[in-house]
């Protein structure tokens, strides 16, 4: 068996570039690969100066004595000062940290036991503020998408009520008012903003005694912003002026003022070729432009017989795009209502929606570039005079896509010019740092590991949340049933993860005002990254998707559906390997929980199968924390049971 002890220590020994040791489980004759990336980064901004704090995740893989190559995974962090004069902390200060691994050095200690390593990473940061400048505009510049500044403008509620308290009071000490801002909407030279003020009112009652009560009251208002035009962006805050509050001379109500400020600001995103200057902003700058034409050729299944279709309106939703090498992929969703005319000479109306995709060659770009896409419906093509449960249609759409780059350009600032939301550079630095070892401090307890051969399914489960709502063409009663099921789901390995992608199709079916039973069909995408550590490209994948839950309810008086599907995604990754497992934990404070199971144990000799106690669980005040994988194993129960999962420990840490 091998051992590895534990033990509380501290090190306040100070290098310019920190070495870090990782005692290896066995001894190594060679370093194969040291894979490490970015796992967190925070940023705090003080005066002049940005600090950066992340953490990093490494994966060792070497070659064993029994030339086996093993993995070993091992934490690290590092922290960066890096000084930019003229900064300082605020709320409309954005900082954007971009840590990368520069280089790995790693060395084998001589007897094979230990590696010796540094890790240096480069640290850039760039420190912008959102400013409204006018600009000048250049023909001849660079062309940016940008957010022009159609109006802004501050609006003031008066709210005012009399409250019942739940208790009498003597005294009323204080009511504070959070406003919080629900809905936004943009009409034409308007803008309606919607929200609650949420109060708290503290007082005293006739016992001495200090009681809290919350009261939530809606409030809207609406500003008048010329030139505004639904579909275009905008941004509201709501600040408390005013509060002013009496108690009544009963003690049983108190009457109370909010006054409230909201502000708005209307833009439009719009592609302009600016002057250069020496304003330096940072913004996205157009590397492409492409068009499409989709047309895609659909047949639905409706609910009820036709004898008639007498339209369809069609809308493109969620339309999003990614590049890769001359290419820009696109998808999106086709939201359809179709309405026909039913044996019964009865008016029906079933919304139906269909996902899609296409790509649009774009000769010279590269993927990870950022995709604006704009996507137009055009009038569905179809045969009024078809009839039955089964409608073939044309669904066509017109797609733009903007390919563009987020850059740092310096601009002209002009009196008079067209006004810009953008982000002023405040302020950019470098630093390049080491990473340091995440030591543990723990009491003398001792960890003994076995390394066994697995060459079973190693399983990862995630659950997915998709949260939409759907709405309606009429008003509902109520929610008859809902079917769901999976299809078309895509799997990708990326590092050491499966990204997961797919769509949920649902057929609803509900009651309106006039009792008949309407079914929608919808089809909505999901996607999700799911943890497998180890996995490697290339190594075989299966993926399984249930829906694990659907919630619907009934909003807005019947005229929406809010829906609520919680996804369960299990990837089976099947590669046989080297796992080193927890057999034993000693130590005060430590408790552990074990299963027999027939293995293969890796030592000197040849593997061969024997009965062997994992540790299973880790419990106690002394066990920091516990780390573990789900392993299909011959569990030994009155004879042999299996392979069934267990979840077995790999790894601990302890508390001091």
């Amino acid at each position: 068996m091998s051992y590895a002890t534990h033990r509380c220590c501290s090190d306040t020994t100070h290098r310019s570039c920190s070495e870090m040791t990782l005692t290896l489980p066995m001894p190594a004759i060679k370093i194969k690969e040291i894979r490490a990336h970015v796992d967190t980064v925070t940023t705090h901004v003080i005066s002049g100066k940005v600090i950066v704090q992340g953490t990093l995740q490494k994966q060792v893989f070497f070659v064993g004595e029994d030339n086996i190559v093993h993995h070993f995974p091992e934490a690290a962090r590092f922290s960066a000062l890096i000084e930019i004069p003229g900064v300082e902390p605020g709320p409309e200060v954005v900082v954007q940290a971009h840590p990368r691994i520069f280089n790995i050095i790693a060395t084998l200690s001589p007897d094979g036991t230990q590696i010796i390593q540094k890790v240096i990473i480069d640290v850039d940061v760039t420190v912008t503020r959102f400013v409204q400048e006018a600009l000048a505009e250049d023909p001849e510049g660079p062309s940016v998408l940008a957010e022009e500044v159609i109006g802004e403008d501050t609006g003031q509620v008066l709210e005012s009520g009399t409250v019942t308290l739940v208790a009498p009071a003597v005294k009323v000490t204080e009511i504070r008012v959070n406003p919080e801002i629900t809905q936004v909407t943009v009409k034409e030279d308007k803008v309606v903003v919607q929200g609650n003020l949420l109060k708290q009112i503290f007082f005293i009652d006739l016992d001495q005694v200090g009681r809290h009560q919350a009261v939530v009251v809606p409030f809207a208002i609406m500003i008048d912003i010329p030139g505004a035009l639904p579909g275009m962006n905008v941004q509201a805050f709501a600040t408390v002026a005013d509060v002013n509050f009496t108690l009544d001379p009963t003690g049983l109500s108190v009457f109370q003022e909010v006054v409230l400020d909201v502000f708005v600001k209307v833009t439009e995103t719009v592609q302009v070729s600016l002057e250069l200057g020496d304003f330096t902003i940072k913004i996205e700058q157009v590397a492409a432009t492409a068009s499409t034409q989709i047309m895609e050729e659909v047949t639905v299944v409706l609910a009820q017989p036709a004898i008639k279709i007498k339209d369809i309106d069609l809308v493109v939703q969620d339309a999003r795009g990614r590049t890769i090498a001359d290419k820009v992929i696109i998808q999106g969703v086709f939201v359809k209502d179709v309405y026909y005319i039913n044996e019964d000479d009865v008016e029906v109306l079933e919304s139906f929606t269909i996902p899609f995709s296409t790509s649009i060659p774009v000769p010279g770009i590269t993927s990870g570039l950022n995709v604006f896409v704009l996507a137009q419906a055009l009038p569905v093509v179809f045969d009024p005079l078809q009839t039955g449960t089964e409608i073939t249609e044309k669904d066509l759409a017109d797609i733009e896509v903007i390919i563009t780059e987020t850059v740092k350009i310096d601009v002209k600032r002009e009196v008079g010019g067209t006004l810009f939301k953008v982000q002023q550079v405040i302020g950019e630095g470098t630093a390049q740092v080491c990473a340091e070892e995440i030591t543990v401090p723990v009491l003398p307890i001792t960890i003994e590991f076995e390394r066994i051969r697995v060459g079973e399914a190693v399983e990862a489960e995630k659950q997915l949340l998709v949260e939409n709502s759907i709405c309606l063409p009429f008003i509902a009663k109520k929610i008859k049933s809902v079917e769901s099921t999976v299809q078309n789901v895509t799997f990708e390995i990326v590092g050491e993860q499966v990204l997961v992608e797919g769509e949920v199709k649902k057929d609803i079916f509900v009651v309106g005002l006039d009792n008949i039973v309407h079914h929608i069909q919808e089809i909505v995408p999901f996607s999700g990254f799911v943890d497998v550590p180890g996995i490697v490209e290339g190594a075989t994948v299966t993926v399984d998707v249930v829906v694990e839950s659907l919630v619907q309810n009934l909003i807005c008086g019947g005229s929406k559906i809010q829906q609520l599907i919680v996804l369960l995604v299990t990837v089976t990754s099947a590669e046989e390997r080297i796992v080193q497992v927890v057999v034993n934990v000693t130590g005060p404070g430590v408790f552990q929980t074990k299963t027999r199971v027939l293995v293969d144990v890796v030592d000197d000799g040849i593997p061969e199968p024997v009965p062997l106690d994992v540790v299973t669980d880790l419990t106690g005040p002394n066990v920091d924390t516990v780390t573990k994988e789900t392993l299909l194993l011959i569990v030994i129960v009155n004879g042999t049971v299996g392979p069934v999962p267990v979840s077995v420990v790999t790894n601990a840490t302890f508390k001091i």
